[in-house]
């Protein structure tokens, strides 16, 4: 991905964030989705831009999953009720853990869906090996 092919994807982001009501941010170090602040926050340190767009992809997926707040607890229980402080959670339990694997390969999924409405040019194959690495983290760690 050339700078001007990052440029028009960033920009056709930011504009469906703005929508949204959602604000682009940048991080050092970080990608992440406040549901709170409304914040999405992709990493400026990677080296290759087509990585901070699909991280923010990824990040907007998250976005797209809290947008129906009684969506998002119907699937993903556990989760709900530990993001939204209804109950504590046991995070150590199987199923935390579990459902923490198959929300984060959800919003790489919801990533890449928008990027085909935003109409960007992305490699499939490509995007879902990106995604697949850093769904490894979440399974190695959560193991």
């Amino acid at each position: 991905m050339n700078n001007k092919q990052f440029q028009d994807a960033l920009g056709r982001i930011d504009a469906w964030a703005h929508k949204k009501r959602l604000e682009v941010c940048t991080g050092f170090g970080v990608d992440a989705y406040y549901h709170d602040e409304r914040h999405l926050v992709y990493d400026k340190k990677l080296k290759q831009k087509k990585h901070q767009i699909y991280s923010l992809l990824h990040e907007c997926g998250h976005a797209l999953a809290f947008e129906s707040k009684e969506g998002y607890k119907n699937n993903f229980p556990t989760l709900h009720k530990h993001r939204f402080k209804e109950a504590k959670v046991n995070k150590r339990r199987n199923l935390f853990k579990v459902e923490t694997i198959i929300e984060e390969w959800d919003a790489w999924r919801r990533g890449f869906a928008l990027s085909e409405r935003l109409d960007l040019d992305l490699n499939q194959e490509d995007y879902y090996n990106y995604a697949s690495r850093w769904v490894m983290t979440y399974v190695r760690r959560l193991a």
